[in-house]
């Protein structure tokens, strides 16, 4: 057997989320059907994290055992061939022999996530009419205090407990570390933000979560403060409504020169 891995991009919009569903149209569903036509045997992958219905990944990263013998001795050729069996929003990068030992989640060290947003949005559009336009952009009303966001972000870095950000699952631990956590205003207000985020892993919904509580603080709805008090509590009904899905970019899966032989304890690698 021979490991694959498939480096791809894709506009979740289209997709009930990227892992497989029975009955319904998934990025992870589709890939598969596409080598199964391709090799003409059935190929199980696995993906380095999950993403919700309507989140987009500009540097996904799946796995699947193949038999030597059903591969084409050129691999890049079958890039091509499986990039233009797939509908256009999915792209397939480049689907390579993987290393000794490499496993998509977890080899992975870290992920990497964007939020971009757009205030001052006219009401009559905000949700539709902006964010639509841009595929990737959440437009909201009120031009946000970004300077007041990226304080009260402080308190998110590190590790923590993040179940007042999480949406729980039974028997799944919600404690995890943020790396990075940044906001950046791209040209003279109002206009566009990026917010950045980067840890090991996220659990579900945690990422849009964050969002949604930091978009308040920035509307003047919650002082900066308050952020720190949510994820002191622990209560999942303390935070704000999650941000929309179609905002959110996987935007990098980082790997490091060692692999993990057996899935850590409790790990949900997931962010919605």
């Amino acid at each position: 057997m021979v490991r694959l891995r498939l480096d791809l991009s894709y506009d979740g919009g289209p997709y009930r989320g990227l892992a497989r569903q029975p009955g319904l149209t998934t990025v992870q569903g589709m890939v598969e059907e596409a080598l199964e036509r391709l090799l003409g045997v059935p190929v199980g992958t696995t993906a380095s994290g999950r993403t919700d219905r309507g989140v987009h990944a500009d540097a996904q990263v799946l796995h699947g055992d193949v038999e030597d013998a059903v591969l084409p001795a050129d691999l890049a050729a079958l890039t091509r061939r499986l990039d233009r069996a797939l509908p256009a929003s999915i792209t397939i990068r480049a689907v390579r022999r993987a290393p000794d030992g490499f496993h998509a989640r977890f080899s992975a060290i870290g992920r990497s996530y964007r939020y971009r947003l757009r205030d001052g949005v006219d009401p009559r559009v905000e949700g539709r009419g902006v964010a639509r336009d841009a595929r990737d952009v959440w437009g909201v009303t009120a031009q946000l205090d970004v300077p007041a966001m990226r304080r009260a972000s402080r308190a998110l870095l590190g590790e923590h407990d993040f179940a007042a950000f999480c949406r729980r699952a039974p028997g799944r631990t919600t404690t995890r570390r943020i790396d990075q956590l940044s906001l950046r205003r791209i040209g003279p207000g109002p206009g566009r933000i990026d917010i950045r985020l980067r840890g090991p892993a996220f659990c579900h919904q945690q990422v849009r979560s964050i969002v949604g509580c930091l978009v308040d603080v920035g509307r003047g709805k919650r002082p900066e403060r308050w952020i720190a008090d949510v994820l002191a509590s622990g209560d999942r009904s303390l935070a704000s409504p999650v941000a929309p899905p179609h905002g959110l970019t996987l935007e990098r899966v980082h790997f490091g020169r060692g692999t993990a032989a057996s899935p850590p304890s409790g790990a949900v690698l997931s962010a919605g």
